[in-house]
């Protein structure tokens, strides 16, 4: 069940973020999530969110169906410069051709494996919104 989420929660969301932050901000959310808000309207009966522009107050918005949906205790959006987040290889890649395998088919196949991890940096330059 997804819950309603109201636009003031997405302004608080945007405003709690340093200023310093907001300006490579991005939006991330699934796609359940941004039908959500693609459906709020004001009080006029007009789309808050409109037209078919990726941005939400001026911010790219990222798609991302590993992100939670709306319920309660998830944190379904979220805000913030993720050059603070960071990426580090573990264990680089490896690679391993499997002869024997597949040698019926005359083929090879491969098996490639490779360890990664990530941190982020500044916890300030990222913020979730907490569902209640």
């Amino acid at each position: 069940m997804i819950y309603d989420i109201r636009f003031d929660e997405i302004h608080k969301l945007y405003f709690s973020l340093k200023p310093e932050y907001r300006s490579n901000a991005i939006w991330v959310m699934n796609d359940e999530t941004a039908l959500a808000l693609r459906e709020l309207k004001d009080s006029t009966n007009n789309y808050v969110w409109r037209g078919g522009s990726d941005t939400l107050l001026g911010k790219s918005v990222v798609i991302s169906n590993h992100m939670p949906s709306a319920a309660s205790g998830a944190k379904p959006i979220v805000f913030g410069d993720f050059k603070y987040y960071w990426v580090v290889e573990r264990q680089p890649l490896s690679v391993r051709a499997l002869h024997e395998k597949y040698s019926f088919a005359d083929k090879i196949g491969y098996f490639c494996m490779e360890t990664l991890d990530g941190c982020l940096i500044r916890s300030e330059a990222i913020k979730a919104l907490q569902m209640a």
